[in-house]
């Protein structure tokens, strides 16, 4: 369990499933998601789905709010391929709780935790193009746009594109030299 400013970082316990199931039957959380599940909410086949993907998962931390105790919702790195040594990032925040910096201070402990413990070389993510607040807070904590899939997700009744967005760890370091430099020359 890890503590940042605003939030308490732990581990999935099996009562999240609860958690998880209001934030995707969340109309707003909904249309951020570039994904669909094996089955829509509130199925049991859903709860097994997420339970497995977040034991699967290399780091799943799941996000509760210091002061209220509540579960926010959570955020995840899975390998891509190990052998490069690259990663994709999610994160879901319910919708009560945007624009308050818990998905800025969620993201960037996750992104300095898996650069420093796992030596990965790069995070990836994808986030689809109406989703211009968490674009910006990306990039404003270095990831770069990479590419985009043309009309890659139906949503609200219309077609948006997914934007790839990406960090390398030479990038991060740079941008964060007091956690991260040291680390980092040990590990090429």
């Amino acid at each position: 369990m890890f503590n940042t400013e605003n939030l308490i970082l732990r581990g999935f316990q099996d009562n999240d499933l609860e958690g998880i199931l209001a934030l995707r039957n969340d109309p707003l959380v909904q249309r951020t998601q570039t994904f669909s599940a094996i089955a829509p909410p509130p199925s049991s086949k859903y709860k097994e789905y997420m339970k497995t993907f977040a034991e699967g998962s290399a780091l799943w931390f799941s996000l509760v709010h210091k002061e209220s105790e509540n579960f926010i919702g959570f955020c995840c790195i899975n390998l891509l391929e190990a052998k490069n040594r690259d990663a994709r990032l999610g994160i879901t925040i319910a919708s009560g709780f945007w624009g308050k910096g818990y998905g800025t201070e969620a993201t960037r402990f996750t992104v300095n935790y898996a650069f420093k413990y796992f030596g990965l070389q790069r995070i990836s993510l994808d986030v689809t193009e109406g989703n211009a607040r968490a674009r910006a807070i990306y990039a404003k904590l270095g990831f770069k746009v990479e590419g985009r899939k043309r009309r890659g997700n139906w949503v609200d009744g219309h077609w948006e594109d997914i934007v790839y967005m990406g960090v390398l760890d030479d990038e991060w370091a740079e941008l964060y030299p007091d956690k991260f430099a040291r680390i980092l020359r040990q590990s090429r």
